[in-house]
């Protein structure tokens, strides 16, 4: 077969619901390219501390002056990067992510994409208060955009492949693939299929993979097996699951309301975060970086009650302003510091009333973690496997998935948010969360839900003619009307009882003229006149899914869609099918 025709029928098994095998194929091919772009990115932003930092992350054995000096100039270079760019393509990070799969059908811009990767970099090298996983979703989301739109898949499945290129930049950055594989579904795609859990798997298994063969199969932390000493625990682990949603809640307003700010000018945002990031790291230097040296203490039970407390404080006006503002960083490191930092209080707080009873704080640290993680993104499963690989203890889970139902309910109803990421598409005045009926449109392709039985003509046909089109058995007669800005939906049912009343002798003059002669065969048809329904139609391009569809139907008022294959050409040769309402509401109703 052909090489373009293998392309086309894997384009056209991929509009399907279920294209299990190619998107396995695919899955995997992204993970391989979403992993390394993470890598890179990662040494991009590493390499770079080794020349003013002894050990990495340890911002803290920078100079005061340097702690000051580092955030303001970090934002000031990409404050003078912003300023010649088009406000759309400020855009970055998970947000972003999210709106482009909502509203764009999963398209990733070069160019965000671009600044996400230099600009995230910059910020994360100059210790401003965010984590690497933002950037490293939309480099993900990216390189998955950018394969589809090299191969020029459909829309569909485009979608879906987003959703690999999350897994595996989360897997990469964390070296936690079953984390990656729950993000990527419970956060970004909101589905949860076999088809659709497959080639993500594979796609973060490869970039986990790639991550330990180039830094190793140590994982980022090491901490104790340590566990709960006594059910007695728990009322405190309550009490301290309550604090981590009343924080979170508090961190996303926040969020939520600097995030309004962002259409104000970029140096002066930036700037603002410079400054007060390098004023809190003057005395608080555990909040600058990423934090992964500060989280490691904090499940080690290293860090005090007080010092515990004072970064809680600072870290949430650091990175609640700084990623509220704009600063290409994320919000899933910070949480997870935020969390074993309320933790560890609370853990400090049980070993002073239950003395050796009690377990130690860092075993607090870690299921503070997850419960932060999970009712600030709104994201518990995942939350929870992201605490189980990053710190191999199984023990955390009994109180870990108590203390995530907790904060996340609180946080949810008490103070009505939706996760950080919905309540910022809102703040920005974007869509939010799709509803089933729309998840399960964009699922599928009109490629393979279109109806092919249909024959394009000309508006006057002969008797002739149209005897030969109804013998090829079509269900449609599209009537091309090259003066006219769309073509015309004929039944074909209804020219073949017009023939049956030529053969009656029963064809009125109205709807037939003589060209020349007076020779029945030379008789013409206007396909324009004969009884029947006429629909109107629209163009829809091949590559659209069911989603598309209906809001194009929306949107014009046609009756029904034309599928083209190409943007030009004669109509015979683009159309590929067509689409009625009523296909697309048998579709979701099956």
């Amino acid at each position: 077969m052909p090489r373009t025709n293998t392309l086309e029928h894997v384009r056209l098994q991929l509009s399907a619901r279920e294209a299990l095998v190619p998107l396995a194929g695919l899955g995997l091919i992204i993970g391989i390219l979403a992993g390394g772009v993470t890598i890179l990115f990662r040494l991009a932003m590493e390499w770079p501390t080794t020349f003013f930092l002894s050990v990495p992350q340890n911002y803290e054995s920078l100079s005061p002056l340097w702690r000051f000096v580092l955030p303001v100039l970090g934002a000031l270079v990409i404050g003078f990067i912003y300023l010649p760019l088009s406000p759309k393509h400020y855009d970055v990070g998970v947000v972003h992510v999210l709106d482009r799969l909502y509203n764009h059908q999963g398209k990733m811009p070069v160019q965000n994409a671009l600044l996400q990767f230099f600009a995230g970099a910059i910020i994360l090298i100059s210790g401003h208060s965010v984590g690497r996983e933002g950037p490293a979703v939309h480099l993900g989301a990216a390189s998955s955009s950018g394969l589809a739109r090299a191969l020029h898949l459909p829309n569909n499945a485009a979608r879906s492949l987003l959703g690999c290129g999350v897994a595996a930049a989360i897997a990469a950055s964390f070296n936690t693939p079953l984390a990656g594989v729950v993000f990527a579904m419970e956060v970004v795609m909101l589905e949860y299929s076999v088809a659709g859990f497959l080639p993500v798997m594979l796609a973060a298994v490869a970039g986990s993979t790639l991550t330990q063969l180039t830094f190793g199969r140590e994982p980022d932390f090491n901490v104790p097996a340590i566990q709960l000493n006594s059910l007695a625990e728990l009322p405190i682990l309550l009490v301290c699951a309550l604090a981590i949603g009343f924080l979170a809640a508090l961190f996303i307003r926040a969020h939520r309301s600097f995030a309004r700010q962002q259409y104000r000018s970029p140096l002066l945002r930036f700037l603002l975060v410079g400054l007060v990031t390098g004023t809190l790291g003057i005395w608080v230097p555990e909040i600058l970086g990423g934090g992964y040296d500060t989280l490691q203490m904090a499940m080690l039970g290293e860090l005090g009650i007080t010092t515990l407390a004072v970064v809680v404080a600072a870290k949430l006006v650091a990175t609640a302003l700084g990623s509220g503002l704009g600063i290409p960083g994320g919000v899933i490191g910070p949480s997870l510091i935020l969390g074993a930092c309320l933790g560890g209080i609370a853990g400090g707080l049980a070993n002073l009333w239950l003395g050796q009873h009690a377990a130690s704080p860092g075993f607090y640290a870690m299921v503070g973690m997850a419960a932060m993680m999970a009712a600030m993104l709104n994201a518990p499963l995942a939350a929870l496997l992201a605490i189980l690989e990053l710190t191999y203890n199984p023990n955390i889970l009994f109180p870990g998935m108590m203390m995530i139902v907790v904060a996340t309910v609180v946080s949810r109803q008490l103070f009505s948010t939706q996760g950080i990421y919905q309540e910022t598409l809102r703040a920005l005045n974007r869509a939010g969360t799709p509803s089933w009926r729309q998840q399960m449109l964009s699922g599928v392709g009109v490629a393979s839900e279109m109806d092919r039985h249909f024959i394009v003509a000309p508006q006057m046909i002969t008797l002739q003619q149209a005897r030969e089109y109804i013998a090829q058995h079509p269900q449609w007669i599209l009537i091309d009307l090259p003066g006219e800005p769309s073509p015309q939906l004929l039944r074909a049912a209804d020219l073949a009882t017009f023939l049956q009343g030529d053969e009656k002798g029963e064809i009125p003059e109205s709807t037939a003229s003589k060209e020349t002669g007076s020779a029945k065969a030379q008789l013409r048809i206007d396909l324009l006149k004969i009884p029947g329904e006429r629909k109107q139609l629209a163009e829809l391009n091949w590559y659209a899914t069911l989603l598309e569809a209906q809001q194009k139907l929306e949107s014009t008022g046609a009756d029904a869609l034309y599928i083209s294959r190409h943007q030009s050409g004669p109509l015979d040769n683009r159309i590929a099918g067509i689409i009625l309402p009523v296909q697309i509401d048998n579709f979701y109703r099956k």
